[in-house]
C-alpha cells in the first residue's frame, strides 16, 4: 500500500464506514502493469519477515480506525512478470509467509481482524521447489484460526466456460485432500465483469457467471462447514465520468443482489462508491 498521511487516511475510512463499509483490505495499491502486477511485488520489504511485518503492523496501528485485513506478500519485491506470466521462483515462500504472520499476529491492534492471501490464482500455484498449494494455505490457515483470527480470500474467476469454472481449485479438490477454498473463512471470486475480461459485456454474461460459479460452489464448505463463497463487485473512478461503467456496476447489483456477505473493489476512489450508493443502492 502507498503511506498516506495519517489525517487522510482517518478522512478516507470516515467516509467508507458512512457509505456502509465496515471493514478494509489493506493491499498493495502501486499501478498495475505488465512488470509489476501486486500480490506483494511493490511492498517495498526488506526480506526480514519479521521486520516488515512489525513495520507495517505498527504504521498500520497508528492509522487504523476500523477494522481490516492485512495481505500476505506472495511475492519478492519487484519479482518480474512478463506478458506471459510470473515466476514462481520468485515468491517468497513458506517459511517467510509463516514468519511474517507470526509478527503481525504479535500486534496489540484490535482492528486487525485477520489475512488476506493475495494470490489471486483461482489455480493456486502447482507443487514447486517441494512446496504444494495445499500444504501452505493448509499451515498458514491453522496458524492463523488457532489465534483466532479471519482468513480470507479474493481469486479471479474470468471465465463463463461452466467446465472451466467447475474445475478451478477454489471449488475443485482435484487430486488434493479439500478444495482451496474450504482453507478459508470467506472467498470472493472476482468476475472481471466491469474491467470487461469476460465477454461480451453485457448483463446476460455476468447472469451465466453467476449460474456457473453457483453451481461450483454447491455443497462446498469451508472448515467449519460453512458455505463461505460469496462475489467481489467491482468498480474504480470511471463511473463518475461514463455512464457505461456505472450501468456496468450496478449491474452485479441486479445480477448479484446484495448477499449477507460481499467483496468491494473501488480503486482507491472512495467517491466512486458514494455515487453508486445514491445511482444503484451499490453498496
Amino acid at each position: 500500500m502507498k503511506y498516506m498521511e495519517d489525517t487522510q487516511m482517518k478522512d478516507v475510512q470516515k467516509k467508507l464506514q458512512d457509505i456502509g463499509i465496515n471493514r478494509l483490505v489493506i493491499v498493495d495499491t502501486t499501478k498495475k502493469d505488465v512488470t509489476h502486477r501486486g500480490e506483494g511485488r511493490d511492498m517495498i520489504y526488506t526480506g526480514d519477515p519479521e521486520n516488515d511485518a512489525y513495520m507495517l503492523s505498527e504504521f498500520l496501528s497508528d492509522s487504523m480506525t476500523m477494522p481490516y485485513y492485512v495481505e500476505i506478500p506472495f511475492y519478492k519485491y519487484r519479482a518480474y512478470c512478463s506478458s506471459s506470466g510470473c515466476s514462481l521462483e520468485d515468491m517468497r515462500g513458506l517459511e517467510y509467509w509463516k514468519s511474517w504472520v507470526e509478527m503481525f499476529m504479535m500486534s496489540s491492534d484490535p482492528n486487525l481482524k485477520g489475512f488476506y492471501w493475495n494470490f489471486e490464482s483461482p489455480m493456486m500455484f502447482p507443487s514447486t521447489n517441494g512446496l504444494s498449494w495445499e500444504e501452505a494455505i493448509s499451515e498458514l490457515a491453522t496458524m492463523i484460526h488457532v489465534r483466532g483470527f479471519k482468513f480470507i480470500w479474493i481469486p479471479y474467476v474470468h471465465t463463463t466456460s461452466e467446465d472451466r469454472i467447475k474445475q478451478l481449485r477454489v471449488f475443485n479438490s482435484g487430486l488434493y485432500e479439500h478444495h482451496a477454498a474450504y482453507y478459508f473463512d470467506w472467498v470472493f471470486p472476482q468476475p472481471g465483469y466491469y474491467q470487461g475480461y469476460i465477454a461480451p459485456v453485457e448483463i446476460s454474461t455476468l447472469q451465466t457467471w453467476k449460474e456457473y460459479v453457483d453451481e461450483a460452489k454447491s455443497g462446498r464448505y469451508n472448515y467449519k462447514g460453512v458455505d463461505n463463497i460469496y462475489y467481489e463487485f467491482e468498480c474504480d473512478g470511471t463511473v463518475l465520468m461514463k455512464p457505461l461503467y456505472w450501468q456496468r456496476a450496478c449491474d452485479y447489483v441486479r445480477v448479484l443482489d446484495k448477499p449477507s456477505q460481499r467483496a468491494y473493489y473501488y480503486d482507491v476512489n472512495v467517491e466512486s462508491l458514494e455515487y453508486l450508493k445514491g445511482v444503484c443502492n451499490y453498496v
